[in-house]
Protein backbone atom coordinates (compact mmCIF):
# COMPACT_ATOMS: atom_id res chain seq x y z
CA UNK A 1 0.00 0.00 0.00
CA UNK A 2 1.70 3.00 -1.18
CA UNK A 3 1.41 6.57 0.89
CA UNK A 4 -1.03 7.99 -1.27
CA UNK A 5 -3.66 4.74 -0.29
CA UNK A 6 -3.02 5.04 3.11
CA UNK A 7 -3.84 8.42 2.83
CA UNK A 8 -7.09 8.31 1.00
CA UNK A 9 -8.48 5.31 3.16
CA UNK A 10 -7.77 7.41 6.40
CA UNK A 11 -9.52 10.11 4.99
CA UNK A 12 -12.15 7.37 3.91
CA UNK A 13 -12.13 5.61 7.43
CA UNK A 14 -12.15 9.53 8.94
CA UNK A 15 -15.57 10.65 6.72
CA UNK A 16 -17.45 7.40 7.78
CA UNK A 17 -16.34 7.78 11.14
CA UNK A 18 -17.46 11.20 11.40
CA UNK A 19 -21.00 10.45 9.42
CA UNK A 20 -21.67 7.84 11.90
CA UNK A 21 -21.11 9.61 15.06
CA UNK A 22 -23.55 13.09 13.25
CA UNK A 23 -25.86 10.02 12.77
CA UNK A 24 -25.64 8.93 16.57
CA UNK A 25 -26.00 12.44 17.74
CA UNK A 26 -29.15 13.32 16.49
CA UNK A 27 -30.63 10.36 17.36
CA UNK A 28 -29.76 10.95 20.65
CA UNK A 29 -30.89 14.40 20.63
CA UNK A 30 -34.41 12.73 19.36
CA UNK A 31 -34.32 10.68 21.67
CA UNK A 32 -33.74 12.81 24.53
CA UNK A 33 -36.43 15.35 22.99
CA UNK A 34 -38.62 12.38 22.95
CA UNK A 35 -37.63 11.45 26.79
CA UNK A 36 -38.59 15.42 27.58
CA UNK A 37 -41.74 15.53 25.67
CA UNK A 38 -42.76 11.80 27.72
CA UNK A 39 -41.82 13.13 31.24
CA UNK A 40 -44.00 16.47 30.39
CA UNK A 41 -46.81 14.53 29.44
CA UNK A 42 -46.51 11.94 32.79
CA UNK A 43 -46.34 15.62 34.68
CA UNK A 44 -49.01 17.24 33.47
CA UNK A 45 -50.85 14.21 33.85
CA UNK A 46 -50.38 13.86 37.29
CA UNK A 47 -51.16 17.03 38.28
CA UNK A 48 -54.36 17.03 36.62
CA UNK A 49 -55.40 13.76 38.10
CA UNK A 50 -54.03 15.47 41.96
CA UNK A 51 -55.82 18.52 41.38
CA UNK A 52 -59.64 16.75 40.51
CA UNK A 53 -59.05 14.18 43.35
CA UNK A 54 -58.07 17.20 45.74
CA UNK A 55 -61.19 19.18 44.69
CA UNK A 56 -63.67 16.17 43.90
CA UNK A 57 -63.66 15.84 47.35
CA UNK A 58 -63.65 19.05 48.88
CA UNK A 59 -65.73 19.15 52.10
CA UNK A 60 -67.05 21.50 54.54
CA UNK A 61 -67.24 21.31 58.11
CA UNK A 62 -70.17 22.31 60.29
CA UNK A 63 -67.96 22.39 63.85
CA UNK A 64 -66.15 24.72 65.47
CA UNK A 65 -63.19 24.63 63.59
CA UNK A 66 -64.98 25.40 60.39
CA UNK A 67 -62.97 25.56 57.34
CA UNK A 68 -64.19 28.49 54.41
CA UNK A 69 -64.00 27.41 50.88
CA UNK A 70 -62.49 30.48 49.48
CA UNK A 71 -61.36 31.72 46.46
CA UNK A 72 -61.66 35.20 45.65
CA UNK A 73 -60.01 36.54 42.13
CA UNK A 74 -59.49 40.81 42.04
CA UNK A 75 -58.71 41.36 38.53
CA UNK A 76 -57.98 45.17 39.38
CA UNK A 77 -55.03 44.27 40.88
CA UNK A 78 -53.19 43.18 37.86
CA UNK A 79 -52.23 44.74 34.78
CA UNK A 80 -53.34 43.98 30.69
CA UNK A 81 -50.18 41.44 30.15
CA UNK A 82 -50.18 40.01 33.70
CA UNK A 83 -51.34 36.16 34.09
CA UNK A 84 -54.15 35.71 36.25
CA UNK A 85 -53.48 35.17 39.95
CA UNK A 86 -56.44 33.59 40.99
CA UNK A 87 -55.93 31.32 43.87
CA UNK A 88 -57.90 28.66 46.07
CA UNK A 89 -58.34 27.40 49.48
CA UNK A 90 -60.51 24.16 50.75
CA UNK A 91 -60.66 21.19 52.99
CA UNK A 92 -60.47 18.06 51.32
CA UNK A 93 -60.67 14.40 52.39
CA UNK A 94 -58.22 13.00 49.46
CA UNK A 95 -54.76 11.05 50.61
CA UNK A 96 -52.36 13.94 50.80
CA UNK A 97 -48.53 14.08 51.95
CA UNK A 98 -49.68 15.47 55.55
CA UNK A 99 -52.84 13.16 56.22
CA UNK A 100 -55.04 10.84 54.71
CA UNK A 101 -57.72 11.81 56.79
CA UNK A 102 -58.40 15.73 56.15
CA UNK A 103 -56.04 18.13 54.92
CA UNK A 104 -56.13 21.88 53.86
CA UNK A 105 -55.07 22.95 50.59
CA UNK A 106 -53.99 26.55 49.59
CA UNK A 107 -53.17 26.07 45.35
CA UNK A 108 -51.93 29.01 43.94
CA UNK A 109 -49.38 30.49 41.72
CA UNK A 110 -45.91 31.28 43.37
CA UNK A 111 -43.89 34.04 41.70
CA UNK A 112 -40.80 34.17 43.80
CA UNK A 113 -37.36 33.48 42.83
CA UNK A 114 -37.04 30.50 44.86
CA UNK A 115 -40.45 28.84 44.32
CA UNK A 116 -42.54 29.42 41.05
CA UNK A 117 -45.30 27.79 39.49
CA UNK A 118 -48.28 26.22 40.41
CA UNK A 119 -47.55 25.47 44.55
CA UNK A 120 -49.47 24.04 46.86
CA UNK A 121 -49.43 24.84 50.72
CA UNK A 122 -50.94 21.39 52.67
CA UNK A 123 -51.33 21.51 56.03
CA UNK A 124 -53.39 18.48 58.00
CA UNK A 125 -56.42 19.31 59.69
CA UNK A 126 -56.39 18.98 63.28
CA UNK A 127 -52.95 18.56 62.99
CA UNK A 128 -49.49 20.00 62.75
CA UNK A 129 -47.97 18.63 60.06
CA UNK A 130 -47.50 20.52 56.71
CA UNK A 131 -45.14 20.78 53.62
CA UNK A 132 -45.27 23.10 50.68
CA UNK A 133 -45.33 20.89 46.43
CA UNK A 134 -44.34 22.86 43.73
CA UNK A 135 -47.05 21.26 41.17
CA UNK A 136 -45.77 22.46 37.94
CA UNK A 137 -43.10 25.27 37.43
CA UNK A 138 -44.23 26.60 33.74
CA UNK A 139 -47.17 27.45 35.37
CA UNK A 140 -47.02 31.30 35.47
CA UNK A 141 -50.91 32.27 35.93
CA UNK A 142 -54.05 30.67 37.02
CA UNK A 143 -57.99 31.32 36.46
CA UNK A 144 -60.71 29.85 38.81
CA UNK A 145 -64.70 29.60 37.57
CA UNK A 146 -67.14 28.28 39.63
CA UNK A 147 -70.75 27.11 38.84
CA UNK A 148 -73.57 26.86 41.23
CA UNK A 149 -77.04 25.57 40.22
CA UNK A 150 -80.04 27.23 41.87
CA UNK A 151 -83.40 25.89 40.59
CA UNK A 152 -83.26 24.90 36.93
CA UNK A 153 -80.48 27.89 36.41
CA UNK A 154 -77.33 27.38 36.59
CA UNK A 155 -74.70 30.27 37.92
CA UNK A 156 -70.82 31.24 37.17
CA UNK A 157 -68.66 33.25 39.17
CA UNK A 158 -65.01 34.27 39.51
CA UNK A 159 -64.63 34.27 43.34
CA UNK A 160 -66.29 31.74 45.37
CA UNK A 161 -66.27 32.46 49.92
CA UNK A 162 -68.81 30.20 51.38
CA UNK A 163 -69.32 27.92 55.06
CA UNK A 164 -72.10 25.99 54.25
CA UNK A 165 -71.78 25.83 50.29
CA UNK A 166 -69.74 24.42 47.74
CA UNK A 167 -69.86 25.23 44.34
CA UNK A 168 -70.82 22.22 41.64
CA UNK A 169 -68.26 22.87 39.77
CA UNK A 170 -64.76 24.27 39.37
CA UNK A 171 -63.10 25.17 36.36
CA UNK A 172 -59.31 25.59 36.69
CA UNK A 173 -57.61 27.19 33.67
CA UNK A 174 -53.48 27.58 33.46
CA UNK A 175 -51.31 30.24 31.76
CA UNK A 176 -47.73 29.93 30.92
CA UNK A 177 -44.57 31.72 32.06
CA UNK A 178 -43.87 33.98 29.53
CA UNK A 179 -40.42 32.33 29.20
CA UNK A 180 -41.79 28.77 29.38
CA UNK A 181 -43.77 26.65 27.22
CA UNK A 182 -46.70 24.99 29.00
CA UNK A 183 -47.62 21.59 28.38
CA UNK A 184 -50.37 20.84 25.88
CA UNK A 185 -52.91 18.93 28.85
CA UNK A 186 -52.26 22.02 31.27
CA UNK A 187 -53.46 24.36 28.17
CA UNK A 188 -56.87 22.25 28.52
CA UNK A 189 -59.34 23.58 31.15
CA UNK A 190 -60.01 21.53 34.17
CA UNK A 191 -63.33 20.89 35.34
CA UNK A 192 -64.29 19.12 38.28
CA UNK A 193 -67.56 18.08 39.44
CA UNK A 194 -67.56 18.68 43.36
CA UNK A 195 -68.74 15.33 45.04
CA UNK A 196 -70.31 17.03 47.81
CA UNK A 197 -71.65 19.92 46.62
CA UNK A 198 -75.18 18.90 47.89
CA UNK A 199 -74.47 18.03 51.41
CA UNK A 200 -74.26 20.59 54.65
CA UNK A 201 -70.37 19.09 55.12
CA UNK A 202 -68.59 16.75 57.74
CA UNK A 203 -67.89 15.66 61.05
CA UNK A 204 -64.97 14.44 62.73
CA UNK A 205 -61.60 13.23 61.27
CA UNK A 206 -58.42 13.64 62.03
Amino acid sequence: MTLVELVVAMTIATAAILSGYRAYAAISDRRLVAIARADAVARAFNTRALLASWLSNARLTIEEDEVVFRSVDDARRRGRDEPPEADIVFLTSAPSPVSRHGTIVHLFVARDSGVHGLTAELSEWRGRRSTTLQLDPSIGGMAIDFASVFGAQQRTASSWVSSTLLPATVRLRFFPRRSDTLALLLRLPLSIRLAASGSSGIEGGS
